[in-house]
Protein backbone atom coordinates (compact mmCIF):
# COMPACT_ATOMS: atom_id res chain seq x y z
CA UNK A 1 0.00 0.00 0.00
CA UNK A 2 2.97 2.28 0.03
CA UNK A 3 3.66 4.88 -2.88
CA UNK A 4 5.88 3.51 -5.06
CA UNK A 5 7.98 6.19 -6.01
CA UNK A 6 9.32 5.45 -9.19
CA UNK A 7 6.01 5.42 -10.37
CA UNK A 8 4.59 7.69 -13.17
CA UNK A 9 3.64 11.09 -11.74
CA UNK A 10 0.69 13.12 -12.74
CA UNK A 11 1.82 16.69 -14.24
CA UNK A 12 -0.42 20.25 -13.54
CA UNK A 13 -1.62 19.83 -16.88
CA UNK A 14 -3.44 16.24 -15.90
CA UNK A 15 -4.37 17.93 -12.60
CA UNK A 16 -6.19 20.65 -14.19
CA UNK A 17 -7.93 18.24 -16.76
CA UNK A 18 -9.48 16.68 -13.54
CA UNK A 19 -9.73 19.73 -11.13
CA UNK A 20 -11.84 21.91 -13.42
CA UNK A 21 -13.92 20.16 -14.96
CA UNK A 22 -16.12 19.36 -12.20
CA UNK A 23 -17.21 22.90 -11.65
CA UNK A 24 -18.32 23.22 -14.74
CA UNK A 25 -21.62 21.47 -14.53
CA UNK A 26 -22.30 24.85 -11.95
CA UNK A 27 -20.88 26.99 -14.80
CA UNK A 28 -23.67 25.58 -17.28
CA UNK A 29 -25.88 26.42 -14.80
CA UNK A 30 -25.60 29.96 -14.36
CA UNK A 31 -24.99 30.11 -17.98
CA UNK A 32 -28.74 28.71 -18.55
CA UNK A 33 -30.22 31.01 -15.96
CA UNK A 34 -28.11 34.12 -17.49
CA UNK A 35 -29.72 33.16 -20.96
CA UNK A 36 -32.66 32.18 -19.61
CA UNK A 37 -33.59 35.25 -17.89
CA UNK A 38 -32.04 37.21 -20.89
CA UNK A 39 -34.69 35.68 -23.51
CA UNK A 40 -37.72 36.46 -20.90
CA UNK A 41 -37.10 39.67 -19.75
CA UNK A 42 -35.22 41.10 -22.59
CA UNK A 43 -37.42 41.63 -25.87
CA UNK A 44 -33.70 43.04 -27.74
CA UNK A 45 -33.00 41.70 -30.96
CA UNK A 46 -29.49 40.74 -30.02
CA UNK A 47 -30.31 38.79 -27.34
CA UNK A 48 -30.58 35.34 -29.29
CA UNK A 49 -27.06 35.89 -30.68
CA UNK A 50 -25.51 37.41 -27.27
CA UNK A 51 -26.95 33.69 -26.08
CA UNK A 52 -25.80 31.96 -29.16
CA UNK A 53 -22.20 33.59 -28.19
CA UNK A 54 -21.97 32.75 -24.61
CA UNK A 55 -23.23 28.83 -25.18
CA UNK A 56 -20.29 28.76 -28.12
CA UNK A 57 -18.13 30.10 -25.50
CA UNK A 58 -19.27 27.28 -22.49
CA UNK A 59 -18.84 25.04 -25.52
CA UNK A 60 -15.69 25.59 -26.89
CA UNK A 61 -14.24 25.49 -22.92
CA UNK A 62 -16.17 22.22 -22.20
CA UNK A 63 -14.45 21.11 -25.15
CA UNK A 64 -11.12 21.93 -23.95
CA UNK A 65 -11.57 19.62 -20.83
CA UNK A 66 -12.65 16.75 -22.88
CA UNK A 67 -16.39 17.60 -22.08
CA UNK A 68 -18.93 16.42 -24.50
CA UNK A 69 -22.38 17.98 -22.59
CA UNK A 70 -25.48 17.04 -24.73
CA UNK A 71 -27.29 20.17 -22.79
CA UNK A 72 -24.70 22.59 -23.73
CA UNK A 73 -24.63 21.25 -27.44
CA UNK A 74 -28.01 21.23 -27.82
CA UNK A 75 -28.52 24.71 -26.34
CA UNK A 76 -25.80 26.04 -28.84
CA UNK A 77 -27.91 24.59 -31.93
CA UNK A 78 -31.12 25.66 -30.29
CA UNK A 79 -29.83 29.66 -29.52
CA UNK A 80 -28.53 29.75 -32.92
CA UNK A 81 -32.00 28.35 -34.13
CA UNK A 82 -33.59 31.03 -32.35
CA UNK A 83 -30.95 34.17 -33.69
CA UNK A 84 -31.61 32.99 -37.24
CA UNK A 85 -35.74 32.80 -36.65
CA UNK A 86 -35.45 36.64 -35.15
CA UNK A 87 -33.83 37.39 -37.89
CA UNK A 88 -36.93 36.38 -40.01
CA UNK A 89 -39.41 37.30 -37.86
CA UNK A 90 -40.99 38.26 -34.27
CA UNK A 91 -43.81 36.14 -34.31
CA UNK A 92 -42.88 33.70 -31.84
CA UNK A 93 -40.94 35.63 -29.42
CA UNK A 94 -43.35 35.19 -26.46
CA UNK A 95 -43.11 31.29 -26.74
CA UNK A 96 -39.48 31.52 -26.17
CA UNK A 97 -39.46 30.41 -23.07
CA UNK A 98 -41.74 27.49 -24.29
CA UNK A 99 -39.90 26.47 -26.71
CA UNK A 100 -36.31 26.42 -24.49
CA UNK A 101 -38.27 24.32 -21.57
CA UNK A 102 -39.64 21.71 -24.34
CA UNK A 103 -36.53 21.28 -25.74
CA UNK A 104 -34.80 21.10 -22.00
CA UNK A 105 -37.78 18.88 -20.90
CA UNK A 106 -37.13 16.85 -23.91
CA UNK A 107 -33.61 16.30 -23.70
CA UNK A 108 -33.55 16.01 -20.31
CA UNK A 109 -36.11 12.98 -20.03
CA UNK A 110 -34.20 11.22 -23.09
CA UNK A 111 -31.20 11.15 -21.64
CA UNK A 112 -32.69 9.46 -18.14
CA UNK A 113 -34.34 7.36 -20.25
CA UNK A 114 -30.99 6.33 -21.81
CA UNK A 115 -30.03 5.87 -18.24
CA UNK A 116 -27.27 8.64 -18.63
CA UNK A 117 -27.91 11.11 -16.35
CA UNK A 118 -27.30 14.56 -17.73
CA UNK A 119 -24.90 15.61 -14.84
CA UNK A 120 -22.84 12.27 -15.42
CA UNK A 121 -20.88 14.07 -18.57
CA UNK A 122 -19.38 16.56 -16.15
CA UNK A 123 -18.14 13.89 -14.66
CA UNK A 124 -16.64 11.36 -17.09
CA UNK A 125 -19.38 8.95 -15.76
CA UNK A 126 -17.37 8.76 -12.24
CA UNK A 127 -19.04 9.71 -8.60
CA UNK A 128 -21.80 9.15 -7.12
CA UNK A 129 -24.66 7.49 -9.71
CA UNK A 130 -27.60 8.43 -6.83
CA UNK A 131 -26.58 11.82 -6.98
CA UNK A 132 -26.36 12.36 -10.51
CA UNK A 133 -30.28 10.70 -11.05
CA UNK A 134 -31.62 13.21 -8.01
CA UNK A 135 -30.13 15.74 -9.72
CA UNK A 136 -31.25 15.28 -13.18
CA UNK A 137 -34.55 14.41 -12.19
CA UNK A 138 -35.31 17.17 -10.29
CA UNK A 139 -34.05 19.51 -12.67
CA UNK A 140 -36.34 17.31 -15.56
CA UNK A 141 -39.19 18.14 -13.37
CA UNK A 142 -38.65 21.65 -13.00
CA UNK A 143 -38.34 21.73 -16.77
CA UNK A 144 -41.70 20.32 -16.89
CA UNK A 145 -43.52 22.60 -14.14
CA UNK A 146 -41.81 25.70 -16.02
CA UNK A 147 -43.18 24.56 -19.22
CA UNK A 148 -46.34 24.05 -17.86
CA UNK A 149 -45.83 27.52 -16.09
CA UNK A 150 -45.12 29.40 -19.05
CA UNK A 151 -48.22 27.94 -21.04
CA UNK A 152 -50.94 28.01 -18.40
CA UNK A 153 -50.04 31.45 -17.00
CA UNK A 154 -49.88 33.19 -20.21
CA UNK A 155 -50.38 36.24 -20.36
CA UNK A 156 -49.85 37.24 -17.14
CA UNK A 157 -46.70 38.24 -16.38
CA UNK A 158 -46.21 35.23 -13.75
CA UNK A 159 -45.46 32.66 -16.96
CA UNK A 160 -42.06 34.69 -16.99
CA UNK A 161 -41.74 35.37 -13.43
CA UNK A 162 -42.34 31.72 -12.22
CA UNK A 163 -40.52 29.50 -14.43
CA UNK A 164 -37.46 31.40 -14.13
CA UNK A 165 -38.08 31.60 -9.95
CA UNK A 166 -37.94 28.23 -9.74
CA UNK A 167 -34.95 27.64 -12.18
CA UNK A 168 -33.09 29.73 -9.95
CA UNK A 169 -34.13 27.83 -7.35
CA UNK A 170 -33.40 24.23 -8.53
CA UNK A 171 -29.59 25.69 -9.22
CA UNK A 172 -29.20 26.31 -5.53
CA UNK A 173 -30.90 22.93 -4.79
CA UNK A 174 -28.10 21.53 -6.88
CA UNK A 175 -25.49 23.27 -4.89
CA UNK A 176 -27.13 22.40 -1.90
CA UNK A 177 -26.85 18.30 -3.12
CA UNK A 178 -23.81 18.42 -3.89
CA UNK A 179 -21.69 20.70 -1.53
CA UNK A 180 -23.70 20.01 1.54
CA UNK A 181 -25.86 17.33 2.31
CA UNK A 182 -27.37 14.48 0.13
CA UNK A 183 -29.64 12.31 2.73
CA UNK A 184 -29.34 11.08 6.16
CA UNK A 185 -27.38 7.82 4.17
CA UNK A 186 -24.69 10.16 2.93
CA UNK A 187 -23.01 11.87 6.25
CA UNK A 188 -20.33 11.01 8.68
CA UNK A 189 -21.67 8.00 10.33
CA UNK A 190 -20.76 8.01 14.35
CA UNK A 191 -21.68 4.23 14.14
CA UNK A 192 -21.75 1.47 11.80
CA UNK A 193 -21.26 -2.44 11.40
CA UNK A 194 -18.71 -4.56 9.28
CA UNK A 195 -19.26 -7.79 9.40
CA UNK A 196 -19.21 -9.08 12.73
CA UNK A 197 -17.68 -5.77 14.21
CA UNK A 198 -19.67 -2.67 15.75
CA UNK A 199 -17.78 0.53 15.38
CA UNK A 200 -18.97 3.80 17.24
CA UNK A 201 -17.51 6.75 18.30
CA UNK A 202 -17.31 6.95 22.59
CA UNK A 203 -18.22 10.10 24.18
CA UNK A 204 -15.49 11.50 27.29
CA UNK A 205 -18.43 11.30 29.62
CA UNK A 206 -19.61 8.00 29.06
CA UNK A 207 -18.12 4.71 30.60
CA UNK A 208 -16.92 3.42 27.07
CA UNK A 209 -14.63 5.84 27.79
CA UNK A 210 -12.67 4.26 30.37
CA UNK A 211 -13.12 1.44 28.31
CA UNK A 212 -11.29 2.71 25.40
CA UNK A 213 -8.64 4.11 27.47
CA UNK A 214 -8.01 1.09 29.34
CA UNK A 215 -7.67 -0.72 26.05
CA UNK A 216 -5.34 1.44 24.54
CA UNK A 217 -2.93 2.07 27.68
CA UNK A 218 -2.93 -2.19 28.12
CA UNK A 219 -1.98 -2.40 24.49
CA UNK A 220 0.91 -0.02 24.41
CA UNK A 221 1.91 -0.98 27.64
CA UNK A 222 5.75 -2.04 27.48
CA UNK A 223 7.00 -2.87 30.90
CA UNK A 224 10.49 -2.45 29.80
CA UNK A 225 10.64 0.25 27.41
CA UNK A 226 12.91 3.12 27.59
CA UNK A 227 12.62 3.23 31.65
CA UNK A 228 9.46 4.76 30.64
CA UNK A 229 8.35 3.76 34.53
CA UNK A 230 4.71 4.22 33.76
CA UNK A 231 1.83 1.65 34.82
CA UNK A 232 -1.10 0.37 32.91
CA UNK A 233 -3.12 2.11 35.23
CA UNK A 234 -0.99 5.53 34.82
CA UNK A 235 -0.59 5.42 31.19
CA UNK A 236 -4.51 5.43 31.04
CA UNK A 237 -4.80 8.01 33.64
CA UNK A 238 -2.90 10.20 31.07
CA UNK A 239 -4.49 9.40 28.02
CA UNK A 240 -8.04 10.11 29.77
CA UNK A 241 -6.85 14.10 30.85
CA UNK A 242 -5.26 14.58 27.58
CA UNK A 243 -8.86 13.51 25.61
CA UNK A 244 -10.94 15.52 28.17
CA UNK A 245 -9.04 18.73 27.47
CA UNK A 246 -9.38 18.05 23.34
CA UNK A 247 -12.95 17.62 24.19
CA UNK A 248 -15.50 17.59 21.31
CA UNK A 249 -12.62 18.01 18.94
CA UNK A 250 -11.39 14.71 19.82
CA UNK A 251 -13.57 11.74 18.19
CA UNK A 252 -13.06 8.53 19.95
CA UNK A 253 -13.60 4.79 17.86
CA UNK A 254 -13.87 1.86 19.14
CA UNK A 255 -14.27 -1.34 17.48
CA UNK A 256 -16.44 -4.25 19.48
CA UNK A 257 -16.88 -7.81 19.26
CA UNK A 258 -19.46 -9.47 21.48
CA UNK A 259 -19.52 -6.49 23.26
CA UNK A 260 -15.83 -6.42 23.90
CA UNK A 261 -13.23 -3.72 22.76
CA UNK A 262 -10.90 -5.36 20.13
CA UNK A 263 -9.73 -1.66 18.75
CA UNK A 264 -9.28 1.44 18.74
CA UNK A 265 -8.24 4.91 17.03
CA UNK A 266 -8.37 8.34 17.84
CA UNK A 267 -8.81 11.54 15.22
CA UNK A 268 -8.12 14.96 16.67
CA UNK A 269 -9.84 18.07 14.48
CA UNK A 270 -8.00 21.25 14.66
CA UNK A 271 -8.83 23.90 15.98
CA UNK A 272 -7.35 27.69 15.30
CA UNK A 273 -4.48 28.57 17.69
CA UNK A 274 -4.38 25.35 19.34
CA UNK A 275 -1.60 23.01 18.69
CA UNK A 276 -2.10 18.91 18.19
CA UNK A 277 -0.42 17.34 21.03
CA UNK A 278 2.17 15.73 18.62
CA UNK A 279 2.96 19.55 17.99
CA UNK A 280 3.78 20.80 21.45
CA UNK A 281 5.67 16.64 22.12
CA UNK A 282 7.66 17.57 18.70
CA UNK A 283 8.02 21.54 20.30
CA UNK A 284 7.11 21.96 16.28
CA UNK A 285 4.49 24.16 14.23
CA UNK A 286 2.13 22.28 11.46
CA UNK A 287 1.08 26.06 10.90
CA UNK A 288 2.98 26.10 7.20
CA UNK A 289 1.38 23.00 6.35
CA UNK A 290 -1.99 24.52 7.35
CA UNK A 291 -1.54 27.36 5.08
CA UNK A 292 -1.94 25.26 1.81
CA UNK A 293 -4.39 22.84 3.46
CA UNK A 294 -6.46 21.16 6.65
CA UNK A 295 -4.87 18.95 8.95
CA UNK A 296 -6.04 16.01 10.86
CA UNK A 297 -4.47 14.34 13.84
CA UNK A 298 -4.66 10.66 14.03
CA UNK A 299 -3.62 8.02 17.16
CA UNK A 300 -4.78 5.86 19.94
CA UNK A 301 -4.36 3.19 17.15
CA UNK A 302 -4.45 -0.63 18.73
CA UNK A 303 -6.11 -3.46 17.53
CA UNK A 304 -5.93 -6.89 20.01
CA UNK A 305 -3.41 -9.49 18.87
CA UNK A 306 -5.89 -11.82 17.76
CA UNK A 307 -7.66 -9.47 15.59
CA UNK A 308 -5.42 -7.96 13.79
CA UNK A 309 -5.31 -10.30 10.77
CA UNK A 310 -9.00 -9.76 10.38
CA UNK A 311 -9.43 -7.07 7.67
CA UNK A 312 -13.05 -6.44 8.73
CA UNK A 313 -11.27 -4.54 11.63
CA UNK A 314 -8.71 -2.42 9.89
CA UNK A 315 -11.20 -1.49 7.49
CA UNK A 316 -13.72 -0.09 9.99
CA UNK A 317 -10.52 1.89 11.93
CA UNK A 318 -9.83 3.04 8.38
CA UNK A 319 -13.11 4.01 7.65
CA UNK A 320 -13.61 6.06 10.74
CA UNK A 321 -10.85 8.16 10.03
CA UNK A 322 -11.07 8.72 6.65
CA UNK A 323 -14.92 9.48 6.38
CA UNK A 324 -14.11 12.00 9.32
CA UNK A 325 -11.04 13.55 6.92
CA UNK A 326 -13.22 13.50 3.99
CA UNK A 327 -16.60 15.49 5.92
CA UNK A 328 -13.69 17.89 7.03
CA UNK A 329 -11.90 18.75 4.06
CA UNK A 330 -9.18 17.45 5.56
CA UNK A 331 -5.72 17.73 3.04
CA UNK A 332 -3.17 16.05 5.50
CA UNK A 333 -3.36 13.64 7.83
CA UNK A 334 -0.67 13.67 11.29
CA UNK A 335 -0.16 10.53 13.24
CA UNK A 336 1.89 9.30 16.04
CA UNK A 337 3.45 6.15 15.39
CA UNK A 338 5.20 3.65 17.72
CA UNK A 339 7.77 1.23 16.39
CA UNK A 340 5.10 -1.68 16.85
CA UNK A 341 2.51 -0.02 15.24
CA UNK A 342 4.28 1.40 12.27
CA UNK A 343 3.80 -1.61 10.00
CA UNK A 344 0.11 -1.00 10.63
CA UNK A 345 0.64 2.88 9.90
CA UNK A 346 2.57 2.07 6.67
CA UNK A 347 -0.05 -0.38 5.42
CA UNK A 348 -2.66 2.71 5.24
CA UNK A 349 -0.12 4.43 3.45
CA UNK A 350 1.32 6.72 5.95
CA UNK A 351 5.23 7.70 5.62
CA UNK A 352 7.65 8.37 7.97
CA UNK A 353 7.63 12.03 7.71
CA UNK A 354 11.33 13.08 9.01
CA UNK A 355 14.60 11.40 8.06
CA UNK A 356 16.34 8.71 10.83
CA UNK A 357 18.97 11.92 10.94
CA UNK A 358 16.40 14.21 11.54
CA UNK A 359 16.77 14.66 15.36
CA UNK A 360 12.38 14.64 14.97
CA UNK A 361 12.41 11.24 13.17
CA UNK A 362 11.88 9.92 17.18
CA UNK A 363 10.12 11.67 19.74
CA UNK A 364 9.06 11.40 23.21
CA UNK A 365 5.19 11.62 24.07
CA UNK A 366 3.40 12.90 27.12
CA UNK A 367 2.77 9.45 28.16
CA UNK A 368 6.40 8.46 28.25
CA UNK A 369 6.47 6.31 24.78
CA UNK A 370 8.80 6.96 22.00
CA UNK A 371 7.19 7.78 18.55
CA UNK A 372 8.40 8.04 15.02
CA UNK A 373 5.95 10.54 13.45
CA UNK A 374 4.14 9.38 10.00
CA UNK A 375 2.17 11.33 7.67
CA UNK A 376 -0.49 11.07 4.49
CA UNK A 377 -1.04 13.20 2.05
CA UNK A 378 -4.92 12.47 2.08
CA UNK A 379 -5.85 15.00 -0.60
CA UNK A 380 -3.34 12.92 -3.29
CA UNK A 381 -5.29 9.75 -1.86
CA UNK A 382 -8.63 11.13 -2.44
CA UNK A 383 -7.63 13.09 -5.59
CA UNK A 384 -5.77 10.57 -7.60
CA UNK A 385 -7.89 7.48 -6.46
CA UNK A 386 -8.19 6.17 -9.71
CA UNK A 387 -4.39 6.26 -10.79
CA UNK A 388 -2.71 3.09 -10.98
CA UNK A 389 -0.13 4.79 -8.76
CA UNK A 390 -2.87 4.80 -6.50
CA UNK A 391 -4.44 1.37 -6.74
CA UNK A 392 -2.13 0.60 -3.65
CA UNK A 393 -4.15 1.96 -1.18
CA UNK A 394 -6.88 -0.21 -2.09
CA UNK A 395 -9.69 2.33 -1.52
CA UNK A 396 -12.12 0.24 1.09
CA UNK A 397 -15.25 -0.32 -0.61
CA UNK A 398 -16.94 1.10 2.81
CA UNK A 399 -15.81 4.56 2.56
CA UNK A 400 -18.79 7.31 2.17
CA UNK A 401 -18.67 7.53 -1.33
CA UNK A 402 -20.85 10.69 -1.29
CA UNK A 403 -18.28 12.40 1.35
CA UNK A 404 -15.37 11.62 -1.28
CA UNK A 405 -17.61 13.37 -4.23
CA UNK A 406 -18.18 16.37 -2.27
CA UNK A 407 -14.67 16.71 -1.19
CA UNK A 408 -13.28 16.41 -4.72
CA UNK A 409 -15.74 19.06 -5.58
CA UNK A 410 -15.09 21.73 -2.78
CA UNK A 411 -11.54 21.19 -2.71
CA UNK A 412 -11.60 21.91 -6.48
CA UNK A 413 -13.24 24.36 -5.93
CA UNK A 414 -11.09 26.02 -3.11
CA UNK A 415 -7.79 25.50 -5.06
CA UNK A 416 -9.25 26.59 -9.03
CA UNK A 417 -7.54 30.43 -8.16
CA UNK A 418 -4.28 28.58 -6.39
CA UNK A 419 -1.27 28.01 -8.44
CA UNK A 420 -0.27 24.35 -9.17
CA UNK A 421 2.41 24.66 -6.60
CA UNK A 422 0.22 25.05 -4.05
CA UNK A 423 -1.94 22.20 -4.97
CA UNK A 424 -1.96 20.03 -1.65
CA UNK A 425 -2.25 16.76 -3.45
CA UNK A 426 1.13 18.06 -5.81
CA UNK A 427 2.87 17.99 -2.62
CA UNK A 428 6.10 15.22 -2.13
CA UNK A 429 7.32 14.11 1.16
CA UNK A 430 10.17 15.99 0.28
CA UNK A 431 8.36 19.12 0.17
CA UNK A 432 6.40 18.73 3.37
CA UNK A 433 9.75 18.05 5.05
CA UNK A 434 11.21 21.47 3.69
CA UNK A 435 7.99 23.49 4.44
CA UNK A 436 8.60 22.12 8.46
Amino acid sequence: MKIDSSAYQPTPKDDMDRLFPVLFMFLSFGNMIVCLGMVLFLQHPATYAICALLYAALVATELHFRIKSPISISMLVLYIGLAILDYETDQYKGYAGVIVFSWLSLLTGTLLLWEQPFTAFYSSGRGIKQLHYAVSIIWFFIYIISLLASILLMPHFSFLLVPYILCISCGILTIFLNFFWFGKNNVFQHEFIIGNFRFHRVDPTSAEFIRFCNFYAKHIYRPDNDGNGKTEHEISDVVAKVERELGLDSYIFIAEHEKHVIGCIRCVVDRPGRPFPLEEDMQISFDPLRRIGKVLYVGRLAVDPDYRERPDVLNGLFKCFVDLALSKDVSFVMAEGFSHRLPTYLKLGFEILFERSDPRHTIKMSHGYICHPVYLNFAKLIFHRNESEQSKYKFSIFINKYLVERWYKRNALLQIFKTNKKWPWRLSLNNIRKIL
